[in-house]
């Protein structure tokens, strides 16, 4: 089974892979991906590559895009509109709050254990109401850790580490349990 992955950079694939092979354990998936760099190429090019995505064996979509700025009822019925053309047996969008960070600052067990510390770091409440949780995330590794934190090296460590369980808090991550849930059907 294969999954194909639609992101803004390679470093949200990197912890919606990891995030959906802890989902999935022990069931062997293996992806594929477009990445935008960004997300006004994804949100053009989304459709075309959901599309290619399921010629080339990936009967699964995921599509994920940061909120930012952005309306999320407007933008998640343009990007849901743009993937249901690829006509995938499982498909899935994403917008994480913000950004895909903001998933990361549920666990601070996680955090540490990427950044090979014992002691987690103090979270905020609720992770998907901070405005720039990429900044947050740096700012509150380098107040604990005294490391720089660099989205590229650290998110997939992070999100290998992450408790499912507490990212079950998160609204914007529920619907890929629901996702996973039937890919699981799927490959059973």
């Amino acid at each position: 089974m294969k999954i194909g992955i639609i992101a803004e950079d390679d470093s949200d694939v990197a912890v919606l892979r990891e995030l959906t092979l802890k989902l999935l354990r022990p069931k062997n998936v293996g992806f594929k991906r477009f990445v935008g760099d960004g997300c006004g190429k994804l949100r053009r090019k989304c459709a075309a590559w959901a599309r290619i995505l399921v010629q080339q064996g990936c009967p699964c979509v995921v599509l994920v895009h940061d909120l930012d700025v952005y309306n999320e009822k407007e933008l998640r019925a343009t990007l849901e509109e743009a993937i249901h053309t690829a006509y995938a047996k499982a498909k899935v969008v994403l917008i994480p709050k913000r950004e895909i960070e903001a998933w990361l600052l549920y666990d601070g067990l996680a955090i540490a254990r990427a950044f090979k510390s014992a002691e987690p770091p103090h979270l905020p409440g609720d992770p998907e109401s901070i405005a720039d949780p990429k900044k947050h995330l740096r700012d509150l590794i380098w107040k604990k850790y005294r490391k720089e934190y660099l989205n590229t090296v650290h998110n997939a460590p992070i999100a290998r580490h992450i408790n499912i369980g507490l990212l079950r808090k998160s609204a914007s991550f529920s619907p890929h349990l629901a996702f996973t849930q039937k890919v699981r059907g799927m490959i059973a």
